[in-house]
C-alpha cells in the first residue's frame, strides 16, 4: 500500500520597511523587546546526520543518461546519496494530453470533477550551474484534470471521466532570456539569491533588480489562472494548454491582469499567498512597493478584478506615529528589507506575523551592494536575535490598522488560517494557526540555498501552533501547540498508523469551508517528517484537536509526496456524512524515486490510512512543487 509524503517549500518575498502615508490611526503597544545589548542566544549544534541513505532507503534512481535532461556528474552523485533529490531534477515540457487507459488504478469519485494545478521550480539548475536557492528555480505549472466525459468513444476504463495531464515551464522574460543564451554558459539573468555569471554575461547584475521566476503558487481569479511569486506580477496561464499567455513577444505581453486606477496602483511585488475571500470573491495581496515608494503595500481586489484599496503596511513603530515621510522617514529601521511570504485571513481580518529575518542598512554595506548588483539580495539577510516578530492586524473591509506591535521571537513561512472569536472574558480576539519553525531560520535558509547538498532533520520543519491575539492591544493572550509535538514516529506507531502527537510538519491544510464559516477547525492535514531514514518528507498526518493519537499515512521507502489539496465532497444529498468537516478528498503528487516517475493520488480525507481511492500514474516525473489549487469543473 502506498502512502503519501510531501515537499515543503516556498518562495520568499522581498519588502522594505514602509512609511504609513495617510493610513488610519492604529493602536501601538510595545512587546517585550529584547534589549539591543543582550548577547545572542547560544545555538545548539545540529544533530549528526547520515551522509547517505541506507538500507531500504538506498535506491537506484533511473536518471536519464543522455539528452538534454541527463544530469551532470555532481547531480547524479547527489541523487545517488539521497534518492529524494531526484525530485529536484528537471523534466522538461509535457503538453496536456489524455492519459492512457491503464494509467488509472482505483476509481475516480463521481463528484470529483475539475482541475488540480500545482506550481513549483521546474528546474533549480541551468545545465551544470545550480541556482543559489531553491526559490530561484524557473517556475513550471502542472495540471491534472478530471473532466466529465462527453465523448461516447472514450477508451478510459474510468466511466464518465476523461483524465488529462501535463506540465510546462512558465515563459517569463528571464526564462526566455536564459533559453536564448543556452545553458552552457551558466545563469544569464539575476535572481533574488542567484547572481548572473558575469564571466560570460558582463554587467548582467549591475543595477538590475532580481527577476521573477513565477514558481510558487497557482491562483484562479476572475476566470484566469495565474502563476504567482513574490518576485513580480502574476503571469496568466492558459488553463487548457498551460501555455503562458503573458510570454514576452506575445500580443498579451503588456496586458494587465487587474484593473488599476490613479492612486490605486498595485505593488511591484505580488504575494505568492494572495488570500481569496470565499464569501465575496475579494482578493488580498501584498508586495514590495514600486519606486519611488518604499516598503510593503497591501491591496484589495474585487471579484471582478478591480483594485479597490492600496495601503502601506506598517512594519515598525515609527510607521504608526503619523509622521508619514517626516522626521523618522529615513531611520535605519524603516529602510530595512524583510520577508513576508504568507499571512492568515479570518472573516474580518488579515494577520501578518513578520519574523526578524532582515536585510539592514549598515557599515557592512550589504544593502548597498545588493542594490548595486554586487551581491545577491537573498543571501544578505540575517537573523536579528535582539528583536521579536512584528505583528500587524488589518481590517479586510478598508485595510485599516487594528493593531501593530512587536511580539514573540519566532520564524514561519506558512499559516493555516484564522478565525475571529470572543474569549472567556468577552475580549475580541483573532485565533491564528501558524507553522512555527522548530530550528533556526539561518539553518533552514542554508538548506534551501543548496538543495542538492542539503540534509533534513526535525529542526528543518515546524510545529503547528495556535496564537490568540487581543484585537484591542495586539497582545498575544495565548500561544500553544494545536497538538503536542513529537520528534519522530516509533516502530509501534508506524505499524498502527497512529502517532501520539504532531510530527515535524509543513503545509497545514483544512477544509476551506471551516475558516470561511468562522469555525474552529477540528482536523488539520500536514506533510510530515517521521524520521524513517529517507531524509525528507515521508508521511501525511491528520491532526485532530483534542485527540490522543493522530492518523498518519506513511509512504514506502523512496516515495515522497507534495502538499495535499483538500477538495470537499459535493453535498448533493445533504446527508450527515457530507456535512462532516473532513468529508472530502485529499489530492497530492507523489514522486517515486525507484521509477523516477510521479503519480497523482486521491485519498478519502476521512480515512487517510485506508486504501487509495485512485492513482493516476504519469508518464513523467514532476519536479517538487510548492503549492496548488483545485478548480471545480462547475462552480
Amino acid at each position: 500500500r502506498r502512502s503519501v509524503t510531501r515537499v515543503v517549500m516556498t518562495t520568499a518575498h522581498l519588502g522594505a520597511r514602509a512609511s504609513l502615508r495617510g493610513a488610519p490611526a492604529a493602536h501601538l503597544a510595545r512587546g517585550d523587546r529584547r534589549k539591543r545589548d543582550t548577547p545572542p542566544r547560544r545555538r545548539s549544534a545540529p544533530p549528526p546526520r547520515a551522509e547517505t541513505a541506507r538500507g531500504e532507503h538506498a535506491i537506484d534512481v533511473p536518471l536519464p543518461t543522455s539528452g538534454a535532461l541527463a544530469p551532470p556528474a555532481w547531480a547524479r552523485d547527489a541523487v545517488s546519496a539521497w534518492p529524494w533529490r531526484g525530485g529536484l531534477e528537471p523534466c522538461g515540457d509535457h503538453p496536456m494530453r489524455v492519459l492512457r487507459p491503464d494509467a488509472v488504478t482505483g476509481s475516480i469519485p463521481e463528484d470529483l470533477r475539475g482541475s488540480l494545478f500545482r506550481v513549483g521550480p521546474g528546474r533549480c539548475r541551468v545545465g551544470d550551474a545550480k541556482y543559489k536557492h531553491w526559490f530561484d528555480g524557473d517556475g513550471a505549472v502542472f495540471a491534472c484534470s478530471f473532466e466529465s466525459d462527453k465523448n461516447k468513444n472514450n477508451t478510459h476504463k474510468e466511466k464518465g471521466v476523461t483524465i488529462r495531464a501535463g506540465i510546462k515551464f512558465v515563459r517569463t522574460s528571464r526564462f526566455t532570456a536564459q533559453e536564448r543564451f543556452g545553458v552552457d554558459k551558466g545563469v544569464a539573468v539575476r535572481g533574488a539569491w542567484t547572481q548572473a555569471d558575469e564571466r560570460n554575461f558582463p554587467f548582467a547584475n549591475l543595477f538590475r533588480f532580481p527577476t521573477n521566476p513565477s514558481n510558487t503558487a497557482p491562483l484562479v481569479h476572475s476566470g484566469e489562472l495565474l502563476a504567482l511569486c513574490e518576485g513580480g506580477a502574476p503571469v496568466r496561464i492558459d488553463k487548457r494548454t498551460l501555455a503562458t499567455l503573458d510570454a514576452p513577444g506575445t500580443k498579451h505581453e503588456t496586458k494587465s491582469v487587474f484593473k488599476e486606477s490613479a492612486g490605486r496602483r498595485l505593488p511591484m511585488g505580488f504575494s505568492a499567498h494572495a488570500k481569496k475571500d470565499g464569501t465575496d470573491g475579494s482578493l488580498y495581496t501584498w508586495g514590495l512597493a514600486a519606486p519611488p515608494a518604499i516598503g510593503v503595500q497591501v491591496a484589495r481586489i474585487s471579484a471582478t478584478g478591480e483594485v479597490t484599496h492600496v495601503v502601506d503596511l506598517p512594519l515598525c513603530a515609527g510607521d504608526l506615529d503619523g509622521s508619514g515621510l517626516g522626521r523618522n522617514a529615513l531611520s535605519p529601521e524603516r529602510l530595512e528589507f524583510t520577508l513576508i511570504h504568507d499571512c492568515a485571513m479570518s472573516k474580518e481580518h488579515l494577520v501578518f506575523v513578520v519574523p526578524p529575518w532582515r536585510l539592514k542598512p549598515g557599515l557592512d554595506g550589504k544593502l548597498a551592494k545588493a542594490l548595486l548588483g554586487a551581491t545577491s539580495f537573498g543571501h544578505a539577510f540575517e537573523w536579528d536575535d535582539t528583536k521579536g516578530a512584528w505583528l500587524v492586524v488589518l481590517r479586510k473591509s478598508d485595510l485599516s490598522v487594528v493593531a501593530a506591535r512587536e511580539t514573540k521571537q519566532m520564524s514561519a513561512y506558512h499559516f493555516c488560517g484564522a478565525r475571529d472569536a470572543l474569549d472567556e472574558e468577552k475580549t475580541k480576539t483573532c485565533v491564528v494557526l501558524v507553522g512555527e519553525l522548530r530550528g533556526h531560520r539561518d539553518a533552514l535558509e542554508a538548506r534551501f540555498a543548496d538543495m542538492y547538498s542539503s540534509t533534513w532533520a526535525e529542526d528543518g520543519y515546524n510545529t503547528l501552533r495556535e496564537y490568540v491575539i487581543d484585537l484591542k492591544t495586539g497582545a498575544l493572550l495565548s500561544d500553544a501547540p494545536f497538538v503536542p509535538p513529537v520528534k519522530r514516529a516509533s516502530a509501534t506507531e508506524r505499524a498502527s498508523g497512529f502517532v501520539a502527537g504532531a510530527l515535524p510538519m509543513e503545509f497545514p491544510v483544512v477544509n476551506p469551508a471551516t475558516f470561511k464559516s468562522g469555525l474552529k477547525p477540528r482536523f488539520v492535514y500536514t506533510l510530515a517528517f517521521s524520521g524513517s531514514g529517507g531524509g525528507y518528507f515521508d508521511a501525511i498526518q491528520k491532526l485532530e484537536a483534542g485527540a490522543e493519537t493522530h492518523a498518519v499515512r506513511f509512504l514506502p521507502p523512496g516515495v515522497f509526496p507534495s502538499e495535499v489539496e483538500f477538495v470537499p465532497r459535493a453535498n448533493k444529498n445533504k446527508d450527515a456524512e457530507a456535512a462532516d468537516e473532513d468529508a472530502g478528498y485529499l489530492l497530492y503528487l507523489e514522486y517515486d524515486s525507484g521509477s523516477h516517475l510521479s503519480s497523482v493520488v486521491v485519498l478519502d480525507a476521512q480515512d487517510i490510512t485506508g486504501p487509495e481511492l485512485a492513482r493516476i500514474r504519469l508518464p513523467f516525473h514532476v519536479p517538487y512543487t510548492f503549492h496548488g489549487a483545485f478548480e471545480p469543473e462547475y462552480e
